[in-house]
């Protein structure tokens, strides 16, 4: 399962604060320290505005606006690494990938330890199929005690190992995701998936019924799975309400006509 845009905009980067640098080679005989700190310090909030817009830009789907901001971001500041990680989000979803590894390069020399960065690299990564480098990243990531957000970390560790047939590990990554979070949509769709997978019907059902809580227009998979785990644990009411979703909302897709010939 690979993050959506909306998905992939409840990334929320972690500000780092890195100053830039500003080469003066002006000759006057008043002291220009303040000057100099005080540009330094313009350059750089101009930076954090451009990169809080191509967030908000991503997370609209406007790639293309979002990628313009993070430039002007980095013109501003090229020692900030939130915009280099932003910038790397926004290639990585337009599947440029050598331009979205060379910025989460960037990103990671600026600030080696942040916890965000080595999240969204390793998730990256992970969905590249470069998981022997992933997974060292989002360990790094979930262990970090100052990340405000470890579920996040947790969650990538899941969908990875998920990604990798690995259904013991994702398991185990992504309850503890949700109990940190106990309203982490993806930790407990999956979930959900993984106990219907292995004949656990009740503990599916209870995952997916607390996932629909969350989400006002649930995604035609979401329903399909509904409607299967309904069917296996007889309840036939469910069951018809999940295909009548779909047949509503989804009518030519495969999974609503497979459900229809039931």
């Amino acid at each position: 399962m690979r993050y959506r845009p909306a998905a992939l905009a409840a990334l929320v980067l972690a500000a780092t604060a890195l100053g830039g640098c500003v080469s003066n080679s002006s000759v006057q005989s008043r002291p220009v320290g303040d000057d100099t700190t005080a540009t330094v310090a313009s350059a750089h909030r101009r930076a954090e505005v451009h990169t809080a817009l191509a967030s908000e830009y991503f997370s609209r789907g406007n790639f293309n606006v979002a990628l313009s901001e993070t430039q002007l971001a980095i013109k501003d500041d090229p020692a900030y690494g939130q915009a280099y990680n932003m910038q790397a989000l926004v290639y990585m979803e337009l599947r440029e990938d050598v331009s979205a590894r060379a910025a989460f390069d960037r990103a990671l020399s600026l600030d080696p330890n942040n916890a965000e960065v080595l999240n969204n690299f390793g998730w990256f990564l992970c969905t590249r199929g470069e998981t022997d480098r992933a997974i060292p990243m989002l360990q790094r990531a979930a262990a970090d005690p100052l990340y405000p957000t470890p579920e996040k970390a947790y969650l990538s560790l899941g969908l990875c190992y998920r990604r990798m047939h690995k259904d013991d590990e994702a398991e185990r990554f992504l309850n503890r995701a949700v109990m940190i979070q106990p309203n982490l949509v993806g930790g407990l769709y999956n979930l959900a998936v993984i106990e219907y997978e292995r004949g656990r019907y009740k503990d599916a059902e209870r995952y997916l019924t607390r996932y629909m809580r969350l989400v006002s227009t649930p995604p035609l998979d979401a329903l399909a799975l509904g409607a299967r785990i309904a069917k296996a644990t007889k309840d036939d009411n469910a069951e018809q309400s999940y295909i009548l979703q779909m047949q509503r909302r989804f009518p030519d897709a495969p999974q609503t006509r497979e459900l229809d010939k039931r």
